[in-house]
């Protein structure tokens, strides 16, 4: 197969340094300063020494609309077709506290039966874009993690054959 693995994702930001700020402080991502000029204004962010996300302004721009093969109108919010996206990550409770000390609401679960055990956060970035981050092998008791800020637990049970799911604040 010609396709190797995913190289990036671009996101339009209403406000490009407050997405930029997002990425960096909540999600521990950095900036790759080798970004050239592409003719619009941009980031490329690095996480774990990779660069994976490259951001982009809204404002018009005749360049970034011809190679991106689309206009994205002011007021453009959320994923469009993209439901989420996600990341591989490490220690979720320096991640929680990250996003706990920038006030973000997050929203988690754990499926410590899964092969392997799996632990996952979701928040929204600030343009309303889901982040889904994955703690592969954490097994995470969920009530240590009740209380102590804007979250929440949503967890599968089996519940006489039926999945259910149960949220708790």
């Amino acid at each position: 197969m010609p396709i190797t693995e995913l190289n990036h994702f671009l996101l339009v930001a209403k406000d490009l340094e407050r997405t930029k700020d997002f990425y960096c402080r909540v999600l521990g991502m950095e900036v790759d300063g080798e970004r050239p000029d592409f003719g619009f204004p941009g980031y490329w962010l690095k996480a774990n020494g990779e660069t994976c996300v490259h951001l982009a302004s809204q404002q018009p721009n005749q360049i970034r609309d011809k190679f991106l093969l689309k206009k994205h109108p002011k007021g453009t919010t959320g994923s469009g077709a993209v439901d989420h996206i996600a990341f591989l990550a490490k220690d979720p409770r320096e991640v929680r506290s990250r996003i706990q000390s920038n006030k973000v609401e997050m929203h988690f679960r754990s499926f410590p039966d899964a092969k392997p055990p799996l632990f996952q956060i979701f928040l929204k970035d600030p343009d309303d874009v889901t982040i889904e981050l994955n703690f592969l092998g954490e097994r995470i008791d969920e009530r240590e993690w009740q209380g102590g800020g804007a979250a929440s637990a949503m967890s599968l049970k089996k519940d006489a054959g039926k999945k259910t799911k149960i949220a708790q604040h």
